[in-house]
């Protein structure tokens, strides 16, 4: 239970049985209204962790704070129009700075001890943002259509902290930059992104990336859609390349993430980084040659959600790791059709100038996975389609996989093992 919901229970007892008083339960930067008539109306159950209001029960670790009085949150609204920008600060947020040219927008702001919500609204086809802070901060995208053709990413936000972007509720939010970017992402943040709220989010990278973390990425339960539409090189990139860093890691809990027409990989996790799927829906359309959907150079922890695959590329990958890959629950499917491509490929790498070495593991311990190969070998280096690969193990001990191999090429194989040390579950190859 938060402090500021202690608080706030003592001024319940004032709520007359006959007047109509309006409760508002805060979470972050939402604000839910509930009308009560009394203060019996308020029920606190710690066996079930629950704060009945009325006919809402919310759960005490959701609530930030219970009050009478409408919040002000430290909410500072951006709107485009066209070639014009509107900034509103207003008087009680504190440190926040505007420097407004046509449709360009820099905001920096100077406060480390609160967080700053940035509301963010309009059209520009020739449009930026660009944050400068040194404290966590929100951005909430409510209806934006935001394009730039300088060197300016659409979004740029300069802070090495904790970025919550909430997609608000019922909007549909994109963002393209120009070919000229200076920046490596169309949404670029500096420091660790978190996803959440039931929007759209729709972004295109012409210049390097689309959507890019400096360092982790995580995409929350009540995230709604991102579209992945395009990318000269990855379609989601993150970590920072250190290692034995926490914060290098791409982590799905929810939502529907789409990834297509990437340049290089759909999504990469840096050098050293991981990938943590524990739900949502992960759709990765690889169609460029030598590329991979799922990248990563050290593990892959799969529990839950769903990864659907498409690979048409020549030389590429469903999903790879550079070390291992720990699938224990839920779902894939792929189609491997590119010449000389792999559904899922667990390397080894012995050069000295690889970031990882050594690996080359896939352990599958109650994922059910369904792969249909029909590509072909890649006739300029040998290089031979196969949907599974594991360079030095693979052992199963739960779970169905079924590989069909559907292909005019006898050199097409549903798997590739160095070595199986499988104790469980079945593997049908047809």
């Amino acid at each position: 239970m938060k402090r500021l919901f202690l608080f706030a229970l003592p001024l319940m007892m004032g709520v007359s049985a006959s007047a109509q008083q309006k409760v508002y339960v805060c979470d972050g930067f939402n604000a839910e209204v509930v009308t009560i008539g009394s203060a019996d109306d308020i029920v606190v159950s710690e066996a079930s962790n629950s704060l009945q209001i009325g006919s809402k029960t919310f759960k005490l670790s959701e609530v930030d704070s219970v009050t009478f009085n409408a919040p002000m949150f430290n909410e500072v609204k951006v709107a485009y129009n066209g070639s014009t920008a509107t900034v509103t600060i207003p008087s009680y947020v504190k440190g926040v700075t505007s420097s407004v040219t046509g449709s360009t927008v820099v905001l920096t702001s100077k406060n480390v001890t609160d967080e700053i919500l940035y509301t963010v609204s309009g059209t520009s086809t020739n449009g930026s943002l660009t944050i400068i802070g040194e404290y966590k901060l929100s951005v909430a995208l409510a209806g934006l259509n935001l394009t730039s053709t300088t060197a300016k990413a659409p979004i740029d936000i300069e802070c090495g902290k904790r970025i919550n972007l909430i997609l608000n509720e019922g909007t549909t939010n994109t963002i393209t930059d120009g070919a000229s970017n200076a920046a490596k992402g169309a949404f670029y943040t500096s420091g660790h992104l978190e996803i959440e709220g039931g929007g759209t989010l729709n972004v295109k990278g012409n210049a390097k990336h689309a959507l890019c973390a400096k360092e982790y990425l995580q995409i929350k339960k009540t995230t709604g859609k991102i579209n992945i539409l395009g990318a000269v090189s990855d379609g989601i990139h993150c970590g920072k390349g250190k290692e034995n860093d926490d914060n290098s890691f791409f982590q799905i809990n929810g939502g529907e993430v789409t990834v297509s027409n990437a340049g290089s990989d759909c999504i990469d996790c840096d050098d050293y980084g991981c990938a943590i799927i524990k739900g949502g829906n992960l759709t990765l359309n690889v169609s460029q040659n030598d590329g991979t959907g799922l990248k990563v150079d050290s593990c892959i922890y799969m529990t839950g959600g769903d990864i659907k695959f498409n690979v048409t590329g020549n030389i590429s990958d469903g999903i790879r790791t550079s070390y291992a890959a720990y699938f224990d629950g839920a779902s894939l499917n792929g189609t491997v059709a590119g010449m000389g491509a792999r559904g899922i490929r667990a390397k080894k790498t012995t050069k000295t100038t690889d970031t990882v070495l050594n690996g080359g593991y896939l352990y599958f311990n109650g994922t059910n996975a369904d792969i249909t190969v029909t590509g072909t070998k890649n006739v300029a280096d040998n290089t031979v389609c196969y949907g599974i690969k594991a360079d030095t193990e693979f052992k199963q001990t739960a779970g169905t996989i079924n590989i069909t191999v559907s292909s005019t090429d006898s050199t097409t194989k549903a798997y590739n093992f160095k070595s199986n040390t499988s104790t469980g579950g079945t593997l049908n190859a047809k």
